[in-house]
């Protein structure tokens, strides 16, 4: 979030080398909900929590579907009328009721259909995936890994299972309905794909609580497998997809990141000694993993590889310092890690760790934090 607002600030103004430098400053506030929760907050929800963006989301969506129907009632009832004024009127108004009730019953199916999305199959679904895996057109190569890595998943997946027994089953069973409704519901937008994705997480983790008394460590553990086991085979269809402008933000963001070749560690205020060969491996380290990140499938490990990046960064400014790095030295060395690396499709990336990964991952914990800066 951060890091993404200042490149921006740098592209906009390049810095006076002989005037006074001055380090990168966080409130780490900044970083938390704006509700006031305690959790961190994400730009792509507003600046709230997963969990209170869901709660301000809900409360839009119940009040964009009843105005939904308010708009049905009173196209019903100007139909209603107008058919009625119609009956005594010939020619010319004739013509002019069906044009309008050509274009009340285009906007009726647009509005209603809000309301029934997630409870109607389409019937463009198979033509649709067709013209989404077309477009796409891997190669074979990348198709027979893609299956191989699916099929080694789905092995580990069963066999993790076993080991819960009856909720095993029945989380298996969970997972597939899921699936298959979601491969029947390609005509939902992303943005209600991945709500449909935070809901199924959310209730599965809720069944594996209440109803199966499964103990909180094991949760996690079972949360991360369902991830990983639902995401392998979403990814294809679900990454940056050409229904979003990802794409072109990422080639934006590539454009103004090699734009700034300019910038050095010491117009950042980096803490960081590459000098140092133990200081420059971290270095080095961080940008691989931070590249790396792009050829992961499943949300978690794209955010392992953000944690791991972070951690060497944290270790590389330790290292220079004698010292352990505070938060206003880390921002700073992240920014110039990225300018150096250019990570390939970075915001993509953002976006789909933010759409599918599980929501207790951004909210806490050191993933949320690293997460939260980038």
């Amino acid at each position: 979030m951060f890091l993404s607002l200042t490149i921006f600030s740098l592209n906009r103004k390049k810095m006076n080398l002989k005037s006074e430098r001055r380090g990168i400053h966080v409130d780490q506030s900044e970083l938390l909900c704006k509700k006031g929760c305690g959790y961190y907050g994400n730009p792509a929800w507003q600046g709230f929590c997963s969990k209170c963006w869901r709660e301000e989301y809900h409360k839009a969506r119940q009040k964009q579907i009843q105005e939904d129907w308010e708009l049905a009632e009173r196209l019903q009832r100007e139909e209603e009328e107008a058919y009625a004024s119609s009956q005594s009127t010939q020619g010319a108004q004739s013509l002019t009721f069906s044009k309008f009730e050509e274009k009340k019953t285009n906007e009726k199916t647009r509005k209603v259909t809000t309301v029934k999305k997630f409870f109607t199959a389409s019937s463009r679904t198979g033509a649709k995936k067709a013209e989404i895996q077309e477009a796409k057109a891997p190669s074979p190569s990348i198709n027979r890994q893609a299956s191989i890595e699916t099929d080694r998943v789905s092995k580990e997946f069963i066999e993790f299972l076993k080991t819960y027994h009856k909720p095993g089953q029945d989380i298996y069973k969970q997972c597939k309905l899921f699936l298959d409704t979601m491969n029947h519901k390609t005509d939902l937008s992303i943005e209600e794909q991945s709500e449909c994705a935070q809901d199924f997480y959310q209730n599965v983790a809720e069944k594996l609580q209440t109803r199966w008394k499964v103990p909180p460590e094991k949760v996690e553990k079972a949360m991360d497998q369902i991830e990983k086991y639902i995401m392998t085979r979403q990814y294809k269809y679900v990454f940056c997809p050409e229904t979003t402008d990802d794409e072109k933000k990422d080639l934006a963001v590539q454009k103004r990141i090699r734009a700034l070749h300019w910038v050095t560690p010491q117009m950042l205020c980096v803490p960081v000694n590459e000098e140092i060969p133990e200081v420059s491996d971290m270095v080095v380290k961080a940008i691989t993993d931070i590249i790396e990140m792009d050829s992961k499938r499943v949300p978690r490990d794209k955010l392992a590889c953000i944690t791991k990046c972070s951690k060497h960064i944290f270790n590389a400014i330790k290292i220079t310092k004698n010292e352990p790095a505070s938060a206003d030295d880390f921002l700073p060395t992240l920014i110039y890690i990225v300018l150096k690396g250019n990570p390939p499709r970075l915001q993509s990336n953002i976006q789909y760790i933010t759409r599918f990964c599980n929501p207790s991952r951004l909210m806490t914990g050191e993933d949320g934090y690293y997460f939260t800066n980038l």
